[in-house]
């Protein structure tokens, strides 16, 4: 029963990672059909995620470690249907006629285990029929090839990492399984009764669209930034030499030439790529959003782009530079030696004023950030609500 807990607290604990690693691509997806993010709907999901996390644990852990050990735990894998049912009766020297038995039948470890991977199953039977919209046959199928596939890994001692299956393959598991989420198929129904339907939370997600909220645009703004770092590091991953010789520069030069190289992407992908694209980057157009003009509606001006992301991603970043100049100062007086880091420091510094100068003015008189206010342009939706049932 421990080894049971030990595997489900272990996938509590690296749930928070996992949590982490799919939030931006959730939140993309989301946006890319919805145009905004419903709580429940998230929470739903990330309940699935920390579920399949169990499973998979409660059966693959724990891990052996070693290959002997893998073989002292090595058993014969059971191909004959039913056999584990008859053995585990058999065994107990069950008899429906006497009740004496049964106490001993159903206490055994053996019924543990099956009642185990029976109700190892039922939730996912209740999230494919609520969330995923599963029929009784696709259900079936699903929850079936899942087990087998869990099966077959174990078979293949992990992918082949064991000469040797150190956990058993069982036919019966499949039928228990499979068996498990159907009744959680069954069970989803009384569940649906209370929750809103997906139809329901579609329609509640659409009209929320409408509205551009702020983790929307952040949403567009990563997915930018995470296409750009996929470019730049296939790029260093395809060319070795350029790799190598960036490897030997001091970490001076590296930080200087990741700066430049930071710049040139604002200027080229943002400012410029966004005026060609008429007010769209490849993350705003994966989140239905535009950049347009608040007064005329009309595509944003090169000159306007510059402003908006001059302040964006030049501006404000330079107040924690600033306030992290300060603190190296604090800790280490001896660079106040170097006259060209005590002028570059200096204008840091001025550099920091004025933008806060020019954030606090710009925010009292128009209420909004400078960015937008000093650009004039504003994040529209452009996702259009499908016609009734094709939302799905």
């Amino acid at each position: 029963m421990q080894k049971y807990i030990d595997a489900m607290l272990t996938a509590a604990r690296l749930f928070p990672l996992v949590a982490l690693m799919i939030t931006i691509p959730y939140f993309i997806v989301q946006y890319h059909r919805y145009g905004s993010v419903l709580l429940l709907r998230m929470a739903v999901w990330y309940s699935f995620i920390l579920y399949m996390m169990c499973v998979v644990f409660l059966t693959m852990l724990p891990i052996p470690a070693s290959a002997s050990d893998a073989a002292a735990q090595h058993t014969q894998p059971q191909y004959i249907p039913l056999q584990s049912i008859r053995s585990w009766l058999s065994d107990a020297g069950f008899s429906l006629l006497d009740p004496s038995t049964w106490k001993d039948t159903f206490y055994s470890r053996s019924a543990f285990i099956l009642f185990a991977n029976v109700v190892m199953m039922v939730p996912l039977g209740i999230y494919l029929r609520y969330y995923f919209t599963c029929n009784f046959g696709k259900t079936l199928v699903i929850t079936f090839g899942f087990s087998l596939i869990l099966e077959l890994i174990q078979l293949s001692g992990l992918f082949g990492l064991y000469s040797v299956a150190y956990r058993t393959f069982d036919v019966d598991d499949l039928l228990t399984n499979t068996l498990g989420g159907v009744i959680g198929f069954w069970l989803a129904r009384p569940l649906m009764r209370i929750l809103p339907s997906q139809e329901t939370l579609n329609a509640i997600a659409y009209r929320k669209g409408q509205h551009v909220s702020v983790v929307r645009r952040l949403t567009a703004a990563a997915a930018d930034w995470l296409l750009l770092g996929l470019v730049i590091l296939l790029a260093l991953y395809a060319d070795t030499p350029l790799r190598q010789y960036l490897l030997a520069r001091s970490w001076k030069w590296q930080l200087t030439g990741a700066g430049i190289l930071y710049a040139v992407l604002v200027l080229t992908y943002f400012i410029v790529g966004e005026w060609l694209l008429g007010g769209r980057t490849i993350g705003k157009r994966i989140t239905h959003l535009r950049c347009v003009d608040a007064r005329s509606g009309r595509r944003p001006t090169l000159r306007q782009c510059f402003i908006k992301y001059a302040f964006l991603y030049l501006g404000y970043p330079s107040l924690p530079l600033t306030a992290a100049l300060i603190l190296i100062v604090i800790v280490k007086k001896y660079l106040l030696e170097s006259q060209r880091f005590t002028y570059g420091f200096g204008l840091m510094v001025l550099y920091g004023l004025a933008v806060t100068a020019v954030m606090l003015r710009v925010l009292i008189r128009t209420k909004q950030m400078p960015h937008a206010a000093l650009s004039h342009l504003q994040v529209i939706n452009t996702l259009q609500k499908p016609k009734q049932g094709d939302d799905r």
